[in-house]
Parts: C-alpha cells; sequence; structure tokens
C-alpha cells in the first residue's frame, strides 16, 4: 500500500443542516488516513426541515422539504478553522461556496466575502446539476454556463484561484446520456483562464452514465484548465477490496497532472476512514511519479501554492 501523504481536497466542515462537524476528530481523521493539508468548504445549500413532515432530517435526502442557499456558511467556516488547524499538524485552503449561481448578484456576495478574510484559496463547492438535490433546490436550475456565473469565473481568472464545482454529466432519467456535459463545456471555453476542478467526474449516487471514463478524456484533451477529483461515489466505482479499475488507472497514469484526490466527506471523520482506504488503493495502483502528482503536487499547485 502507497506510503505517499495526499492532499484531501473536498472536505464539508457543516453538514445539509449547517452543523459544523467536531473538528478535532475531522482532524485527527485527515492526519490518520495521510492527509497533511486538505482543502475545506461549506455547503452553499440548507436543508429546511418542513412542518409537513414529521421527523427532523439529517440529509438532502431524508425527505421531501427543499434546500435553500445558505451564505452564512462562508462565516461558519472562517469560525471553526482555528479548532481544525489546532496543533499544527493540518495544513487548510478554505474555499468560499455560499452563493446563488443564478443570481446576477453572487459576484457581489463573493467580492464582499474575500473582503472580509485573507485565508480565502478559491471558490466552490458550487453545486449545479446534481441529482435530487437539483429537483429539491428551491429557484432556478443552476448550470456552469448561467449568465450568473461569468463574472464568478472571471474574478477567479483575476485572482488566481480555481473553483470546484459539482455538475452531473447526465440524469437520472436519461441514463445512458451526457446531456448536462455541454453548459460544462461551454463554461470551459468562455473562460479559458480559469481553473476549473470538475468534482467526482461528473457522476453522483444515482448518475453514472455509460461512457463516462471516455467522457472524461475526452474533456481534459479539449480544456487545458480542467482537473478532474477523484472522490466520493467515483472512488466506489473504480476501486475495491482487489484493487483499482485498470482503465481509469490507464487513464490517470496517461495524464497524472490532470487528477486531484478527495473524500467528499460532510463533517465526518468516519467518512475520511473509508474514502481514504479507497484513495490509497488507488494511488497505489499507480508508477511513483504518477502518484506524487496526484496525491499532492496538482492540489499544492492549485490551492497551496
Amino acid at each position: 500500500m502507497v506510503s505517499l501523504t495526499w492532499i484531501d481536497t473536498h472536505v464539508h466542515l457543516v453538514d445539509f443542516l449547517q452543523r459544523p462537524g467536531q473538528m478535532h476528530d475531522l482532524r485527527d481523521g485527515l492526519l490518520r488516513n495521510g492527509a497533511t493539508r486538505a482543502v475545506v468548504f461549506g455547503l452553499p445549500v440548507k436543508k429546511k426541515w418542513s412542518t409537513a413532515e414529521p421527523m427532523r432530517p439529517d440529509y438532502y435526502l431524508d425527505d421531501n422539504a427543499p434546500c435553500h442557499y445558505h451564505s452564512l456558511t462562508d462565516a461558519t467556516v472562517l469560525d471553526v478553522l482555528p479548532d481544525l488547524e489546532s496543533g499544527g499538524a493540518l495544513e487548510v485552503a478554505p474555499l468560499v461556496c455560499g452563493f446563488d449561481p443564478t443570481d446576477l448578484l453572487a459576484i457581489e456576495h463573493l467580492e464582499f466575502v474575500w473582503s472580509r478574510s485573507e485565508r480565502w484559496a478559491g471558490v466552490g463547492e458550487v453545486m449545479f446539476r446534481h441529482d435530487d438535490l437539483t429537483n429539491l433546490t428551491s429557484g432556478e436550475v443552476p448550470s456552469p454556463d448561467h449568465v450568473a456565473m461569468d463574472a464568478v469565473l472571471d474574478f477567479c481568472a483575476q485572482n488566481e484561484v480555481p473553483i470546484s464545482l459539482h455538475h452531473d454529466s447526465g440524469s437520472v432519467g436519461m441514463p445512458d446520456r451526457h446531456e448536462y456535459a455541454g453548459s460544462l463545456e461551454r463554461a470551459l471555453e468562455r473562460h479559458p483562464s480559469t481553473s476549473v476542478v470538475w468534482c467526482h467526474a461528473g457522476v453522483s449516487r444515482q448518475v453514472d452514465p455509460p461512457g463516462q471514463l471516455d467522457l472524461v478524456r475526452r474533456m481534459i484533451e479539449r480544456h487545458r484548465n480542467l482537473t478532474v477529483e477523484l472522490s466520493w461515489v467515483l472512488l466506489d466505482r473504480i476501486t475495491d477490496a482487489s484493487g483499482a479499475d485498470e482503465e481509469w488507472v490507464r487513464l490517470v497514469a496517461r495524464q497524472p497532472d490532470r487528477f486531484v484526490v478527495g473524500t467528499d466527506s460532510v463533517a465526518r471523520a468516519d467518512t475520511v476512514d473509508t474514502r481514504g482506504r479507497q484513495i490509497r488503493t488507488f494511488l497505489s495502483a499507480l508508477a511513483e511519479s504518477a502518484a506524487e502528482c496526484v496525491a499532492f503536487r496538482n492540489a499544492e499547485a492549485l490551492w497551496f501554492g
């Protein structure tokens, strides 16, 4: 098993009710699994407890009540950073995410929050197409090529920071198509100077179109500003007890400078344990130089340079 340290590029510090996790446990979980640095953020949406629901929800899928955009998440992240960084063993890069990506005033919120702290290292995780979360989120359906995102993407280029985004390539209703890939491509084409990190490579719990690996290959060949994050349920699909998927290993080995790894922990240390094992399994299948790129060098350049 690879003994490399690695950077977790996807750690939520709050859950879908905007409750912070136990920062000491989360820190210890990251360090225990070999992650000495982490890219951290809140969640841009908050789940509502509706009077129609007899039980308090913990997750966005727990009932049919909607989610709404929640800007206070960024302030919460700054509040809990001292606990997460206590002891000095873990270095973190916090990101801004608490805005509605369909709001033409989103850029004003981003600029204001950015001006309040020198700690910010980027933007994300911005939620666009996201299986059932899209249907549950109040308001207009977001998309990477939405006109409101142009100013945000320009902001990232001007400040030389990346943006992490969740955008499914397809939908549950049309499982054999990549119907939403085009909107991400249009955003990448309009903003070639903006570094974009595609969380989970366009798959979700219920979205895994056939040919996803080929789509990822085409996307990184066409768009030099795109980095693909191996995280969350994608790790379930490209690793198992016997090792790592050979096709994905070959793809990453050919262009190791285009991939990073993350757990997508939602404020839970046990998720870091599970995903950390999967990440180490995948890194072990790569040659040492490629594993170093994916494990930490690419993330260092994006968020810790």
